[in-house]
């Protein structure tokens, strides 16, 4: 009995300390840095969750990101890493629509422009030239079937055990098909849960209890101060595949 009460009072101080670094992340983010004047399609929660991933997530290695568009997502990894001091992002995006001086404009003011490395290809282009260990990928490129299947395959084998992919907009059926071929039906790694738009998988075996833990409250905590009904819905368009 003695036992279950202290386990129970630890489990508590544990909560509550998420909660605090969960309300002072969205203080950080949302108000004091402003995050959401950055164009972009991917949601807070989504991004609160790349800031975790990059400052506490489990091992060394990498923190790659495919897929940047305006930087709001390399933004949130590299805030994330630099208030660790772990390591900077490396964000692959080929920048066609001449997106690459507002990611650089977007990282200088964020304060993060030291902490990003852009490499201004495609996602095959650059795994030419890269070879080192991976602990944490955001994979957000083009959703059509071919290219996230290529992303995946190209990338995963550079993910240490335990590392973590997060796939963006899981929900098209072009990412959903490539992460069912090439993630799930592998056995090689445990997928984790959903935040927002991200589905996140570990490399087995996993290794991130205490974030997740921590993402699964922010979670619950989302969906009883703002549940289903009151957000508002927008259609995506879910490309042909």
């Amino acid at each position: 009995m003695k036992e279950d009460r202290r386990n129970a009072f630890v489990r508590s101080l544990r909560i509550i300390s998420y909660l605090i670094d969960i309300t002072s992340v969205f203080v950080f983010l949302k108000i004091y840095k402003l995050i959401d004047r950055i164009k972009s399609n991917t949601a807070y929660s989504d991004l609160q969750f790349l800031f975790f991933a990059a400052r506490d997530g489990w091992g060394k290695g990498e923190i790659v990101e495919i897929g940047a568009f305006n930087g709001k997502s390399t933004v949130a990894l590299a805030l994330g890493a630099k208030l660790s001091g772990r390591e900077k992002v490396t964000s692959i995006d080929p920048h066609y629509g001449g997106t690459e001086k507002i990611l650089r404009r977007n990282g200088g003011d964020m304060g993060v422009d030291d902490y990003v490395a852009p490499k201004i290809t495609t996602s095959e282009e650059a795994k030419s030239e890269f070879n080192s260990a991976i602990r944490l990928m955001f994979i957000d490129g083009n959703h059509e079937y071919d290219f996230i299947k290529k992303d995946i395959v190209l990338w995963k084998d550079l993910v240490i055990e335990g590392g973590i992919i997060a796939f963006h907009d899981y929900n098209w059926l072009g990412v959903a098909r490539a992460i069912d071929e090439e993630i799930r039906n592998t056995g090689k790694f445990a997928v984790e849960g959903t935040v927002g738009c991200t589905l996140i998988v570990s490399k087995m075996p996993q290794r991130n209890a205490e974030l997740f833990e921590k993402i699964w409250l922010f979670n619950r905590l989302k969906s009883v101060l703002w549940p289903p009904e009151r957000r508002l819905v927008k259609k995506r368009k879910v490309p042909n595949v």
